[in-house]
């Protein structure tokens, strides 16, 4: 069945010699068509880790003396200016669930001057991240997790990042590429960070 065939007028204007009711539904039609789309992206599903995915060296704690600079690509996607500190780039992925790179990057500068590191960030109030983030929706939910990432984040005993709360394939992919240089053990799924996987990938960062 298709899309609009529940929609009988769609081409019945045009088979009699006249375009007067086809052409004024055509709005309805458009509307129609993007709250489909709209439906289609809110029933998009994350990808979720196996158990043994979790425990892939990809996803490993970046070690002291881990060298790897991810190279500047022409996507200037967020993360690259903080792969230094791999708590920031688990928080940026954060910023990002749910919303878009436009929305996040007037905000972000202030939120690092809030929340620098994940030890300052334990002692920030809640409702403090809150108001800063508000913009991005789930304010609340949002700054839960961003406290609770950073207190356990602090903590030495975690081996790999998907073991840190709130942290999905996403951040995890985010965390092999721009931390740890491990990009070519992930194939991420979120489309600005494949973006910048294929830019690793073709290798021309190599030659410059």
């Amino acid at each position: 069945m298709g899309l609009f065939s529940e929609f009988p007028f769609i081409g019945s204007g045009s088979s009699s010699g006249g375009t007067g009711h086809a052409s004024s539904m055509r709005p309805s039609i458009k509307i129609f068509e993007k709250k489909e789309e709209a439906q289609k992206k809110k029933r998009k599903v994350s990808p979720r880790l196996t158990a043994a995915q979790m425990r892939d060296v990809a996803y490993l704690r970046r070690r002291p003396n881990n060298r790897w600079i991810p190279p500047k690509s022409p996507h200037e996607l967020l993360q690259e200016g903080h792969y230094h500190d791999p708590w920031r780039i688990l928080v940026i992925c954060m910023l990002l669930n749910c919303t878009s790179g436009g929305q996040v990057r007037p905000i972000l500068n202030d939120f690092f001057t809030l929340c620098p590191d994940a030890k300052t960030t334990t002692k920030v109030a809640q409702t403090e991240i809150a108001q800063l983030t508000h913009s991005l929706g789930f304010k609340n939910t949002r700054a839960e997790k961003i406290k609770r990432l950073s207190q356990s984040y602090l903590k030495e005993g975690w081996t790999h990042v998907t073991f840190l709360p709130g942290v999905g394939k996403y951040a995890a992919d985010a965390h092999a590429i721009f931390c740890t240089g491990r990009w070519d053990r992930v194939v991420p799924e979120d489309h600005m960070l494949t973006r910048y996987w294929e830019f690793l990938r073709k290798g021309e960062w190599i030659m410059e």
